[in-house]
């Protein structure tokens, strides 16, 4: 099984989106077992990477499919094209994910 790489580009100290793509990378690696995570502050970033915040699974930016931020369904979509394994008799929840952007976001 191929590890999925996923890099974090976020901004110091985190806020709004880069605090929920930061917050969002304990769900992923207690759904998916076959992810690999880099939490990259943007002063570090390699120079093709895109500014942050941004999540980057498998080389392509996740992006919002209807609003302005990435939601659960993104974030789940993405890694399973990407080939994320969930581990045995998990099944991935959008509302786990949507819960947590909610969340950062409202703060």
């Amino acid at each position: 099984m191929e590890p999925v790489e996923i890099k974090i580009i976020t901004k110091c100290p985190p806020h709004g989106r880069c605090k929920m793509y930061s917050s969002v990378v304990w769900l992923i690696i207690s759904t998916f077992k076959n992810v690999k995570i880099s939490i990259i502050p943007s002063e570090y970033k390699d120079k093709n990477d895109p500014d942050g915040p941004c999540v980057i699974i498998k080389g392509r930016v996740v992006e919002p499919s209807n609003t302005v931020y990435v939601s659960g369904e993104d974030f789940i979509t993405a890694l399973k094209e990407a080939g994320a394994v969930a581990y045995e008799g998990i099944d991935p929840d959008v509302s786990a994910f949507d819960e947590i952007i909610e969340k950062c976001i409202g703060q």
